[in-house]
């Protein structure tokens, strides 16, 4: 495999966890809150110290975004294929066993009778009796390994990322934030250089999912990071609230339009406050793919908590890529 590919698989799953465990320190408060803990600003696990009672968790310990990516990437390195009932059993086992961070859409479909049978069912039923409104980012944030499996093939890709999603996330919001991620991620992978004309192309793509989707692909292609309004629903006196899955999407291409490297666009991102992981998290796995594993800085990647785990994973992955060429 060219060795450039295989920099930027091994640069999405390092990015997304290492955006993830950063993203942590910031996450679920507001901007001027970030600026007041970290005055000198946040670039090393180290600086967490928000989480430091939480059992079970050191810095440089990613999430659940991580933590559900991985259920994806266990089953497809054992199945060697998409199977649906095996990655929501692990979403289960996961969930029973640990779920940390675990939102509330997760939960709620998770733990429903008849999950582990049928999961697209449930999770509709648990999207039709929320009114049809709720649009989490619980879908996009563990997606990035299906911008990564068969990558050259971006209408498998899509196929792939819209039946993951909607195991816990039926709305089209979800769906089509999961589609844009992957198939910009697979796009990367196949070389794509032309950032401006990507975005453009996957813009077209998913707007037939939802039509509030274009509108977060305009706040993406604007300079200013501050039209996405990360910390929504964080300050005083604000509505709405953080942890949409349009924000999120917006956030990361975002950054693979305007970072000027990983660092500098997982530094912006992270800064906002608001759902900083999952943010950074796509952020991450966007600019991995972009950048590469290699201009990710070393040590956020040998501070993560679980290096040789991921590292092992990516192996077997880059082992059973060979076969998409």
């Amino acid at each position: 495999m060219d060795s450039v590919v295989v920099d930027k698989i091994r640069g999405v799953i390092f990015g997304q966890a290492i955006g993830d465990a950063l993203g942590f320190g910031t996450e679920w408060i507001p901007k001027s809150q970030v600026c007041k803990e970290y005055p000198d600003g946040l670039s090393s696990y180290s600086q967490i110290v928000r989480y430091h009672n939480v059992s079970g968790w050191t810095p440089g310990d990613w999430t659940d975004d991580t933590d559900q990516m991985l259920c994806i990437l266990d089953s497809l390195l054992e199945k060697q294929q998409v199977e649906i009932l095996d990655i929501a059993a692990r979403f289960h086992h996961w969930a029973v066993t640990d779920g940390m961070g675990m939102g509330q859409t997760v939960y709620s479909v998770v733990h429903s009778p008849n999950f582990l049978d049928n999961p697209h069912l449930v999770a509709k039923q648990i999207w039709e009796a929320s009114g049809q409104k709720a649009a989490a980012n619980g879908g996009v944030m563990r997606t990035s390994v299906l911008g990564i499996w068969e990558y050259s093939f971006p209408e498998k890709v899509r196929h792939n990322a819209e039946q993951v999603c909607q195991i816990t996330h039926y709305d089209p919001r979800c769906v089509g934030s999961c589609v844009a991620v992957s198939l910009a991620i697979s796009a990367l992978l196949r070389q794509e250089i032309d950032i401006d004309s990507l975005m453009q192309s996957i813009a077209i793509v998913v707007q037939e999912y939802h039509p509030s989707i274009q509108e977060y692909f305009e706040k993406a292609a604007t300079l200013s990071l501050e039209a996405l309004d990360l910390d929504e629903g964080l300050n005083p006196g604000e509505k709405g609230g953080t942890g949409y899955t349009l924000k999120t999407t917006g956030a990361g291409f975002w950054a693979l339009q305007h970072a000027k490297s990983y660092e500098d666009g997982i530094l912006q991102i992270i800064h906002q406050g608001g759902d900083a992981d999952t943010n950074a998290a796509v952020a991450g796995a966007l600019l991995g793919a972009h950048f590469g594993y290699k201009n990710i800085p070393r040590q956020w990647i040998e501070e993560l908590v679980y290096k040789q785990e991921l590292e092992s994973r990516v192996d077997k992955l880059l082992n059973l890529a060979q076969q998409w060429l």
